[in-house]
């Protein structure tokens, strides 16, 4: 059984509807010197504030009250402003100051991800949703997330992240004290498939 907690993010594995993740991404600017650092697995979207610095720029989605997520962020790269060398991160670190500084994202919208909840997961939550909760800080050393599902949230309320099916393999089984799940992002939380005028 999975009983240790192990915070890992979202990890892409297929496609609704049967097909494998061939690692199909789009390439979005950071804006140069975007302070908050981005891991591996993290949500990610379009800046929301009205006049921000960061408008048309991805930014790190806040867990639990995503606003305009597209997709998860894998990795990034952008010239050094030290070295002015090519570099490629499995994270962005934030306060890196180049113009160049490209996010690479999972953006389909029936994209399937892997990830670990912070409790227990039962059958009975099968096609309902639920947020994303912080429950480790993201690892400067693997550059994965430390995002967890919120296995308090798992309701019929529209969250950002909906339940398509349970991990079971060699120690992950649903009903795990940390379930394995697989999620994708709600449409209806999709910010590339929101029509923003309603």
């Amino acid at each position: 059984m999975s009983t240790t907690s192990a915070p890992r993010g979202l990890k892409p594995i297929g496609i609704l509807g049967g097909m494998p993740f061939a690692g199909s991404t789009r390439e979005y600017l950071i804006n140069s010197n975007y302070g908050t650092a981005i891991f591996n697995g993290d949500c990610v979207g379009f800046a929301n504030v009205a006049s921000s610095t960061d408008d048309g720029y991805i930014v790190r989605e806040a867990v639990a009250s995503e606003v305009n997520p597209i997709g998860v962020f894998l990795g990034c790269s952008y010239t050094d402003p030290n070295t002015s060398q090519p570099t490629f991160r499995q994270y962005y670190p934030g306060s890196i100051v180049a113009s160049d500084i490209k996010a690479i994202v999972a953006v389909h919208p029936h994209t399937l991800y892997e990830i670990q909840c912070d409790g227990a997961i039962a059958q009975t939550s099968l096609g309902m949703s639920l947020d994303l909760v912080q429950t480790a800080s993201g690892s400067t050393v693997t550059g994965n997330s430390g995002m967890q599902g919120d296995a308090s949230t798992a309701s019929v309320g529209g969250e950002a992240w909906k339940i398509v099916d349970f991990i079971e393999r060699a120690g992950s089984s649903i009903g795990d004290t940390y379930t394995d799940i697989v999620v994708m992002l709600n449409p209806a939380e999709n910010a590339f498939l929101v029509d923003p005028i309603t």
